[in-house]
Parts: C-alpha cells; structure tokens; sequence
C-alpha cells in the first residue's frame, strides 16, 4: 500500500474512494471545477437580475442553461460510450474554458446584453450536456463496486460543499471585481478539471472494448439499448421518477435566491452569498456524513426522509421574510435535498450494469440537471404574477403530493433496491 492510501485508510468510506489513485486524481480536479460553477452561477443570476429586475429573466437564464442538458443528455451518453468518457469530458471541458472566457470578455468591454447572456449561458449548457454525463459516469469505472458508493458520496460532499464556499468566493469577486470574473474563475477551475483527467490512468483494455463496441451496434442502436434498459428495470424506473419531480419541482428554488435576496429580505451581493452557502452549508454536513458512511444499506431510506422533509423545509423558507429564519431553512433545504440526492444518485449507480453506465448515467443527469430548466422557467412566468414567495410555496406542495406514493413504494422496497445486483 503506498503512503497516501495507508493514511487514507483510516477516514471510512472517504479515505477507501480516495485512496485510490484514478479517483484522488479526478477528486482534486473535481475540488476545484465544482467551485467555478457556483461562482459562474452566482455571478450570472445577479448579472441578469441586475440588467432586468424581472423572475421571468432569472427564470430565462436557468432554463438556457439547463434545456440542453434535458435535450442532449441521453445522446452524450451513447456517444461517450462509444468514443470514450474520458475523451469526451476533456474535449467538452476545453469548449466550456472557451465560452465562460469568451462571456468574461463581453462583460469586461460592456458588450453584454440580457439576450446575448442568455444565449451564451444555452451555449455552455449544450457544452455541460455532453461534458457532465461522460464525467460522472467516470466515476463507476475508477473505482469497484465495493467502494461506489463512498465514491459518490465523496464527489456529492465535494460538489455541496462549494455550496458553502463558491457563492462566499463569487460574492467576493462580484462585490470587488464584477460579473465577469466569475465567469473567468470558472474558465480556469474547468481548466484545472481537464489537467486531471488528463492524469488519469486508463483502465487496462478500454481501448479494446471501445473498438468492440463501435463494431458491435451503432450509436442509434446504443440510444435505444440505454433508454430499454432503464425503462425495463424494477428500480431505475421509480428511482428515475423521484429524480424528475424533484429537479422540476425542487431544485429550481436556487435559480431564484437573486430575487428572494434583492426584493424579499432586501439584501445585496453578500446576502445572496450568504443565502446559497447556508444551504451549502447544509447540504455538506448531510453528504459528510453519508460519505463516512460509504455504504449502500439504508439509503432508501434516506431517500425518503429527505425528499418530504425537504418539501417541508422549503415551504418554512418561502413563507417567512425574515433573513435569519430564511438561513436556517436553507440550511435544512440543502442537507435533506443532498441526502435524497446523494442516495438516489448511488442507489442508480448501484443497480445498472456496467455495459449501459455511460448511457444509463446520462438519462439520469439529463433529467437531474436539465428537467429544473422547465420548472425554473414556469416558476419565472408564475412570479411575475403572483410573486416569489408564493410561487414556491404552491409548487412546493405539488412536489410534497407527488413524493408521497413514491416514499411508499420506496420503503416497502428497500431490501430489494439495496441488494446486490444479480
């Protein structure tokens, strides 16, 4: 055992993921790029709120973002199948340096404009759809089954917790420096991504499957394969349907923290800083734990404690204008979101079968991360009208209503979700 994995050894499931080297190397890119987004995401929604002052605008620059990912998702997935993830995330995350650079040129020389922002921000969204799926599911093919889901809980405790300390860094940089260095912060943190993965140790005859594969089916052949697959299985299917209510339901509250910030509790830059790193305070010690943990038994559970107590957390926050009442609801909206989404994200890794994991993976991101493009534009046109505060609540409720008949299927199938795959 070399030093690093010998002291590692001794953290639980965190020092096992992280004592392996292909996964250390993806980790410390991760570290860094998982930054940048929180920082761009900050800078983006006060940029665009600034130039409108409208939800429908917020709304607007969410849902470029988040549409293609939807859209192009499930057909990254077979194309990273086919040519490789590794390959695919570096290529994409070099696109993603391009644009997030060419954003900060346009906001330096005063040429950007709500439409243009929003165009640019589809852009790079088109780009995350193919770069995020090939790199997540990288994840599944750097370390064993035995250490997934430490795995995946390390790389969620690593995203949630720039949670806490993105939107701290962004607020620094937007007070100090403006909009467009957030966005090249984040061209240089999706540099420091590509740097590891190009570190990263190709597992011994990938090359060869991957020429097996091309030669076996084509890439239309793969897209159908992936989404039987996933249809077809006894878990993925409600696993899947959890994942969609609370991406169009749930997560687009954090698109709309610039409007909560500027017209609800009437504060700035640094209170909307403050705002997504209680939650990303949050949302760290809930996927601490679950690391430490570095187990699959009792995640559906888990699962199903948060997505209610989330719902519940968030209505407490919509309905109060008071700053401080507002934090500590944040707080618990980003620890039970992270622990339903951390558990249904290595229960899906638990149960697929390695063959379809890039394809499988890429259909869960895509409605993960580009389903909250819908939701977040409908919540914009809603608020226009009846406001933000009531909106969330409303659309909150629904997603209360349409988790319970899923918590129930989720607990009486436990044991056979968290078993071992045949």
């Amino acid at each position: 055992m070399n030093k690093p994995a010998g002291i590692l050894s001794h953290f639980g499931g965190i020092g096992r993921a992280l004592s392996i080297y292909n996964y250390r190397v993806y980790w410390t890119g991760q570290l860094l790029m998982v930054q940048g987004f929180w920082i761009q995401k900050i800078a983006a929604g006060f940029l665009i709120y600034d130039m409108t002052n409208s939800p429908a605008w917020l709304g607007a620059v969410g849902f470029g973002y988040h549409i293609p990912i939807l859209i192009f998702g499930p057909f990254a997935g077979a194309i990273a199948d086919r040519l490789g993830l590794r390959f695919v995330a570096i290529v994409m995350s070099l696109l993603g340096v391009a644009i997030s650079m060419a954003m900060a040129v346009l906001i330096w020389t005063d040429v950007m404009t709500p439409l243009l922002l929003v165009l640019l921000m589809t852009l790079q969204g088109t780009q995350f759809a193919f770069e995020f799926p090939a790199r997540q599911s990288l994840i599944g093919r750097l370390v064993d089954r035995q250490n997934l889901s430490a795995a995946v809980a390390v790389n969620s405790t690593t995203f949630h917790s720039s949670g806490f300390t993105g939107p701290l860094i962004g607020g620094l940089l937007l007070q100090h420096y403006g909009a467009g260095s957030g966005f090249a912060a984040n061209a240089f943190c999706m540099l420091w991504m590509t740097t590891a993965l190009l570190r990263i140790h190709p597992p011994v005859g990938a090359a060869q499957r991957l020429a097996e594969r091309r030669l076996q089916s084509s890439l239309l052949q793969n897209f159908k394969e992936g989404f039987a697959y996933a249809l077809q299985h006894p878990h993925l299917k409600f696993l899947f349907l959890g994942t969609f209510f609370v991406a169009l339901l749930v997560r687009p509250y954090l698109d709309f923290m610039p409007g909560f910030a500027i017209d609800v509790f009437n504060r700035g830059e640094q209170g909307l800083a403050n705002m997504l790193a209680a939650s990303g305070v949050g949302a760290f010690c809930f996927a601490f734990f679950l690391a430490l943990h570095g187990a699959t038994r009792g995640l559906t559970r888990i699962l199903s404690v948060g997505l209610i107590t989330t719902c519940l957390a968030l209505i407490g926050f919509a309905l109060t204008d008071i700053y401080n009442v507002g934090l500590v609801a944040l707080f618990f909206v980003g620890g039970f979101l992270v622990a339903a989404s951390i558990s249904a994200q290595t229960l899906v890794q638990h149960c697929l079968a390695d063959e379809f994991r890039g394809r499988v993976i890429s259909i869960y991101v895509s409605i993960s991360v580009g389903v909250p493009a819908i939701g977040t534009l409908a919540m914009g046109w809603i608020a226009e009208s009846l406001g933000l505060q009531m909106t969330l609540v409303g659309i909150t409720v629904v997603a209360l209503i349409a988790f319970i008949p899923l918590v129930v299927i989720f607990l009486k199938r436990d044991k056979e979700i968290e078993a071992e795959p045949v």
